[in-house]
């Protein structure tokens, strides 16, 4: 039963893994038996991605079948018993630079994984972070910067969220072209990456290790 639904998640059989988690989710599987059976897949095909056995293009596809079996499972449940989710990921393109391929791609595999995600769009002001900070209280701050140019604007916010006190018990990160730059120097960012699955398997870590800490205590 297991194998058989990961092995149709790693070898993207979106229609076929759909039909198999409905006809789990009618016999009566647990929601979070099921979340754990399909994080392990979408784990396998991490692997493959990370080994260049696969491209971003099954990832979103993996993506796809874990999002729309997650969206059965909490509809079969109802909210009640819907999938809680690992944590939340306030995630933005900061000021003066409106790329967001990368930015959208990981907040699509953030979510597929079961961590929610709060979209501030592009071109995000320093102000703005760090409201949305204050408000949503999120578990990780996710910046993308491109631009060269943009990169006072980072420091600006790195200083502003240390100033302020708000990177208490959560972590900052940076992604995007920049990070490839030597002279970025945020002495506030905890993880920076141009690596799609690296990113993606930092929050994952973080998120996982802050819900068993809080489990511990």
């Amino acid at each position: 039963m297991k194998e058989n639904l990961i092995k149709l998640i790693v070898d993207l059989k979106l229609d076929e893994a759909e039909a198999f988690a409905d006809e789990l989710i009618h016999q009566g599987i647990e929601a979070q038996e099921l979340y754990d059976i399909v994080m392990e897949g979408l784990n396998e095909i991490g692997k493959k991605y990370e080994n260049g056995e696969c491209y971003i293009a099954d990832l979103i596809v993996s993506g796809m079948i874990a999002k729309n079996i997650f969206a059965s499972a909490n509809l079969h449940y109802g909210k009640r018993n819907a999938i809680k989710p690992l944590g939340t990921v306030l995630f933005g393109t900061i000021f003066d630079d409106i790329h967001d391929i990368g930015k959208d791609l990981m907040i699509d595999a953030l979510e597929n994984r079961g961590i929610a995600v709060i979209d501030l769009g592009v071109d995000v002001k320093v102000e703005k972070f760090i409201e949305a900070v204050k408000q949503h209280q999120p578990d990780i701050i996710a910046v993308s910067c491109v631009m060269t140019n943009s990169i006072p604007y980072l420091q600006q916010l790195g200083n502003a969220l240390e100033e302020q006190n708000l990177l208490e018990n959560r972590r900052f990160l940076l992604g995007g072209a920049v990070v490839s730059h030597d002279y970025v120097k945020i002495p506030q960012i905890d993880f920076m990456t141009n690596n799609f699955y690296e990113g993606i398997r930092y929050c994952e870590v973080y998120l996982e290790e802050k819900n068993n800490g809080a489990k511990d205590e």
